[in-house]
């Protein structure tokens, strides 16, 4: 008796575990969205007639019904899962699941749809449209918003907005396959209409609020799709679509999908329809998992996941103008609401950039700056770098009047180009700002130079004649050996305070090099590079010291440098940090300029280049300027640094989707980085305002393309930023 006791027993607690799978894991999943349906939610949104809400109600199943009627009560509340498993939680009897299911239902219902008002939509069996003389319909025009106020958000049924996904998956224990869906209502999204046609639709959902018709999914599912990195999808259309006379469409179009931070391109069928003043799309399309390094989630009830999912959604969207739309933008004329509100901005970015006022001297820095760590020295007007003591100025260079930094390969800037250019007698570049007599002037200047570093070719000549080396060689340039008693002497180009040496063996050394001792140099084999000029910062004005004739010769002011003549190394530390380490700290150093005439290390950058590919580490152009790049501790990781400076953008710039472009104002003036053109600007895009100098503006890419901008301020300024 006893025996058999045990083995009903067991008998009935099996049946209870497989009817509890059953109903957690039963292939009931919420239908997708479909576009009948959609328009009846937009309908009823926008009835007129009052109506009233009906809660449901319930009645318990009779004595031997099944699971099934406690499931249909569930069902009946907003959260269907929650009324599940607390209902059969700890093997709760029937009864009492029947009046769990009665109590949570009460509490969680939503209010049911409203009736839909009759004159509006024709139904049939087959399709619902709205019924409209399409002899009296207009174009469809301007831009459109997604409405999250209208429906309500559920798992079981949504009349809300949403993006989702569903997927099959096969269990074991006998319950084989199965789909899984996951819903967000939190959508952002635009739509551009231009001359009957959708020229441009973006629309992002928000993972982070994605939920699935079983709620022990959600946790697994926000970890696979890696949302706390991504917590966005992003969704834009490739190409534009005719809309037809019905205001309605039905065609594959085609877009790119981010998820995960990468974008693929997608097919999407899609359906769309205009319902009064709502416009109801729904879609779907077919995804890879593995397309987006998107693992599927695990658990021990799960024999296999496909990695084909299909991406759905219902969006309800109404006029930026209209009043239905809490994003309704309110306009007084009949341009575009975007248009308006570029050119508003604009003109306050102008007013705004008004208000900055250079220092009274070029060489010291406006006193309403706060900058970041940016720029490249020899490359940008200001240098700022990071420091344990802050943010700190290290470079001030020209230009900020007529001075143009020659130093682009395809001009002749060079000592040895600017005198065949000259023996040529060939056009001058008009960028260039030189006469025919200027240029001259400038030859016979650089010439005199030449000559007298040709006297001081041996290393030996220089000390001798009073010359002392920093013992310091800096890549790209040299070690500067010193006459401090020519300091005075005001500019002369027979006579540089300071001649440029490096290793004649071709090595960067990583510590001090040698000295001039009694006349006598003391180290390593050295060769002549170079030259340099040094003035004391006198200026009283924003105008550069008298040197060289025309604009080309761009001089620098050094800033908070920390000196290691004994160590070989130059380092920016506060003067406490550096007076530690043995180092001489200046606030400042005066006015310097290189100058490269020594024919056999003929510069590529430019005859008042500060740095010289020539000198080791030997490369090229664009290999110098990435390597002074200047970086602080806030530059986000893997990210693409572009300079504004010189009144340019770089004419291009490349990046993988994914990768952020972190511009550096770092000229002498205040900039913007506007998305668009001049005369169709798009600052809803991306739009940094006004970036003062050392202000800096980080752009996120995801979607690949090409998207021009430009400066607001300085309307030539344009580029053209290509994500790949």
């Amino acid at each position: 008796m006893t025996k058999k006791l045990l083995l009903t027993t067991a008998t009935l607690i099996g049946i209870a575990l497989l009817a509890g799978w059953w109903f957690l894991l039963r292939d009931d999943a919420p239908p997708p969205p479909d576009l009948e349906s959609a328009i009846q939610i937009a309908s009823a949104t926008q009835a007129t007639s009052s109506t009233t809400t009906t809660l449901p109600s319930f009645t318990a199943p009779f004595e031997g019904e099944s699971f099934d009627s406690v499931i249909e009560l569930c069902d009946l509340a907003s959260n269907s899962l929650q009324c599940e498993e607390e209902c059969f939680a700890d093997e709760t009897t029937l009864e009492e699941c029947v009046a769990e299911a009665e109590e949570i239902a009460a509490t969680q219902s939503s209010p049911l749809l409203p009736t839909l008002p009759g004159p509006t939509v024709t139904t049939s069996t087959s399709t619902t449209t709205l019924a409209l003389d399409s002899t009296e319909v207009a174009d469809i025009t301007g831009t459109w918003l997604v409405d999250t106020t209208i429906g309500s958000f559920g798992i079981d049924e949504s009349t809300s907005s949403f993006v989702g996904f569903r997927i099959q998956e096969e269990l074991a224990r006998g319950i084989g396959e199965v789909t899984a869906v996951g819903r967000t209502p939190k959508v952002d999204g635009t739509l551009n209409f231009l001359e009957g046609s959708l020229v441009k639709a973006e629309i992002t959902a928000d993972l982070t609020e994605l939920r699935t018709d079983r709620s022990m999914r959600d946790s697994k599912v926000q970890s696979a799709l890696n949302t706390s990195t991504h917590p966005s999808a992003v969704f834009t259309l490739d190409k534009e679509i005719s809309i037809n006379n019905e205001q309605m469409t039905e065609s594959s179009v085609s877009g790119s999908l981010t998820v995960n931070g990468l974008t693929n391109q997608v097919e999407v069928e899609l359906q769309a329809q205009l319902v009064g003043e709502i416009i109801t799309v729904v879609g779907k399309f077919e995804i890879a998992l593995s397309d987006y390094q998107v693992e599927a989630p695990s658990a021990s009830i799960v024999v296999s996941v496909e990695d084909e999912a299909i991406v759905e959604f219902q969006l309800f969207f109404v006029e930026a103008t209209s009043e239905n739309s809490t994003a309704a933008v309110v306009t007084t004329t009949s341009m575009d609401p975007l248009v308006i509100e570029n050119v508003e901005q604009l003109n306050e970015y102008i007013a705004e950039a008004a208000s900055f006022n250079q220092s009274d001297s070029d060489w010291l820095l406006p006193g309403n700056l706060d900058p970041s760590a940016g720029g490249a020295p020899g490359f940008t007007r200001y240098v700022f770098r990071q420091t344990s003591a802050g943010v700190v100025p290290t470079l001030v260079e020209g230009p900020i009047g007529p001075q143009f930094r020659c130093q682009e390969e395809v001009l002749p800037c060079s000592y040895l180009e600017l005198k065949e250019l000259l023996e040529s007698n060939s056009p001058i570049p008009e960028q260039m700002g030189l006469s025919s007599e200027e240029l001259a002037e400038l030859v016979a200047e650089l010439d005199v130079l030449s000559g007298f570093l040709e006297e001081h070719k041996d290393v030996n000549k220089a000390c001798e004649k009073g010359y002392l080396s920093d013992r310091i060689q800096t890549a790209n340039m040299g070690s500067h050996f010193i006459k401090a008693d020519a300091f005075g002497n005001g500019f002369d180009p027979g006579e540089p305070e300071i001649i440029l040496y490096a290793r004649a063996d071709g090595t960067l050394p990583s510590e001090a090099l040698g000295q001039c001792r009694d006349g006598v140099w003391n180290g390593q084999p050295m060769t002549l590079v170079g030259s340099a000029f040094i003035l004391p910062p006198t200026q009283k004005d924003n105008s550069h010291p008298k040197g060289f004739t025309g604009n080309l010769d761009n001089w620098h002011v050094h800033l908070n440098l920390c000196r290691g003549n004994s160590s070989g190394t130059d380092t920016f530390v506060p003067e406490e940090e550096c007076e530690k380490s043995g180092g001489n700290f200046h606030a400042t150093i005066g006015w310097m300029m290189h100058a490269w005439v020594n024919p056999e290390h003929d510069n590529e950058l430019g005859v008042f280049s500060m740095w010289n590919p020539s000198i080791a580490p030997f490369g090229n152009t664009s290999s110098v300027e990435e390597r002074f790049l200047v970086q602080g501790e806030n530059f986000p990781e893997g990210a693409k640094q572009s300079l504004v400076t010189n009144f340019a953008f770089e004419d291009e710039i490349e990046v993988e989707a994914g990768q952020s472009v972190y511009f550096n104002n770092s000229d002498s003036v205040p900039h913007t980085i506007s998305a668009g053109t001049p005369d169709a600007p798009e600052l809803e895009e991306f739009d940094s305002g006004v970036l003062n100098p050392g202000d800096n503006f980080q752009i996120d890419t995801s979607q690949p393309g090409s998207y021009p901008l430009f400066c607001a301020l300085h309307p030539d300024m344009t580029a053209l930023l290509i994500v790949n």
